[in-house]
């Protein structure tokens, strides 16, 4: 078994422990819905889930599909030169660019940050573009911050910002170097 197949059955074997973990805890918190609220409560969660179910599905599809594309696209070479290990500080900078400029929530941005992973870029890149995405969001400032807050609110909330996910990423960097990638994920 190559090291990509089996960090593949690593997180498949995960994936199935987090599946039980989310049962135990999803029984655990309609027993005690059904014992301080009653049948009704538990009635109108599950409606609710189902109602959440629903919305969600498409965008998932779609973000996952979005993903699929994008690892097919964009070369693993390219991934891993500018945002590999070997990118160092050069990558923090484009992986807060990017993060900032990809616009969508966390349905759009996560399997992005496994399709990068995947594709060979490092573990302080994908955390400094998820702290990028999470702060940095172009697209939150135009649609949020800008009408209900106003410019000065937005410009120094925005440069305020940009340091963050820098600091991670060279946090990231030092840490790694004392305890090293322990999820190293697929190599290109």
């Amino acid at each position: 078994m190559s090291e990509s197949d089996s960090a593949k059955a690593g997180r498949a074997g995960g994936g199935w422990k987090a599946i039980v973990i989310w049962l135990i805890v999803s029984l655990i918190m309609g027993i005690l819905c059904w014992k301080l609220k009653g049948p009704a409560a538990v009635e109108d969660s599950l409606q609710n889930y189902v109602s959440q179910i629903i919305n969600l599905i498409p965008r998932m599809s779609a973000a996952l599909l979005i993903g699929g594309f994008i690892q097919v696209l964009v070369p693993r070479s390219l991934v891993a030169r500018w945002l590999g290990d070997g990118a160092g500080f050069r990558g923090i900078l484009i992986a807060t660019a990017v993060g900032a400029a990809t616009p969508g929530g966390p349905m759009l941005a996560f399997p992005l940050v496994v399709v990068l992973r995947n594709a060979g870029a490092s573990l302080n890149a994908v955390i400094t573009f998820v702290t990028a995405w999470a702060v940095m969001g172009v697209h939150r400032i135009i649609m949020w911050e800008l009408p209900f807050m106003g410019t000065q609110f937005a410009a120094i909330r925005y440069l305020s910002s940009i340091p963050l996910p820098i600091i991670a990423g060279l946090t990231i960097m030092v840490v790694l170097k004392f305890v090293g990638d322990r999820n190293p994920g697929p190599k290109p």
